[in-house]
């Protein structure tokens, strides 16, 4: 005789909620590394500042942009982790004897 099928497993709020925290630190990280690879790798426009106010500001770009990358990739790796330790994994079988 079959056994019935499993229920359907109760939506849990603490799992959705660790879920959307998940996608938000994905979300965040990904905008954040995006500025940042543009602060490291954009071209700066310096009409109307001298010399050194120009090096002054693609110094302060360049170094702005390497933190911003860098706190975005541990953003997006943070939320990644969240996102695999939260994700519903498949019930396992029971083994015939």
């Amino acid at each position: 005789m079959p056994s019935a099928p499993p229920p359907p497993p109760k939506p849990s709020l603490p799992r959705a909620a660790a879920l959307g925290l998940a996608g938000g630190l994905l979300l965040g990280g990904l905008g954040l590394l995006a500025a940042g690879l543009r602060g490291l790798f954009g071209t700066l426009e310096c009409a109307g500042l001298s010399g050194p106010e120009c090096e002054l500001l693609q110094q302060a770009t360049h170094e702005l942009g390497r933190f911003q990358s860098l706190a975005g990739g541990a953003l997006v790796a943070l939320g990644s982790a969240l996102f695999v330790l939260v994700r519903r994994r498949p019930p396992v079988p029971p083994q015939a004897p």
